[in-house]
């Protein structure tokens, strides 16, 4: 009995000292306007509504929306922006085998996007072929002065973009992104 009395007061003990190790994070309860940091890139975090474009502008929308949400690492918008059936070849992402899933080279591509590289497309060609969209892009490579020295060599290349998407009930999504950069 006084050994459970025991066990009771450091128990008790714990549960009063637990709040006081705590730090509570304070958030906006809605009320307050939230400050905005100005550094901050956010992207908006919607996926293209297919009804406000028109017919050759929807696949085009689809995928750089899914360029804009890897470049701020909103990977779940990334996701949403791909068919169920994509599959991803990324050169850029580094040594990912041809088993990675989906979520593996968005995560490897985001990797080294967050290590400074930044992609600006430079030149698009749209085409229907039997019903889907194929958009065969080149993109120009930059990478940032405080970049890791690995990613060095890929500065001021040029990356080849080919990406096949398919129209669904929610709009275009993209079922096969290949990335390859030509030997300099």
């Amino acid at each position: 009995m006084i050994r459970e009395r025991g066990e009771l007061g450091i128990l008790g003990l714990l549960l009063l000292l637990v709040p006081v190790a705590c730090t509570f994070e304070q958030r906006p309860n809605g009320d307050e306007p939230e400050e905005e940091d100005p550094s901050a890139h956010q992207v908006e975090g919607e996926i293209p509504d297919p009804d406000t474009f028109g017919p050759t502008e929807g696949p085009l929308q689809t995928l750089r929306a899914f360029r804009e949400a890897m470049a701020v690492g909103d990977l779940s918008l990334a996701l949403a922006l791909l068919d169920r059936d994509a599959s991803l070849m990324d050169e850029v992402a580094g040594e990912v085998g041809t088993s990675a899933s989906r979520g593996e080279v968005l995560l490897e591509l985001r990797a080294r996007l967050a290590e400074g590289l930044d992609l600006s497309e430079t030149s698009t060609r749209l085409s229907f072929p039997g019903g889907v969209a194929l958009v065969v892009s080149t993109l120009h490579i930059q990478v940032a002065d405080d970049a890791p020295e690995a990613l060095a060599g890929l500065a001021d290349r040029e990356l080849r973009e080919t990406v096949l998407l398919v129209p669904t009930a929610e709009g275009w999504r993209i079922r096969h992104l290949h990335r390859s950069l030509p030997s300099p």
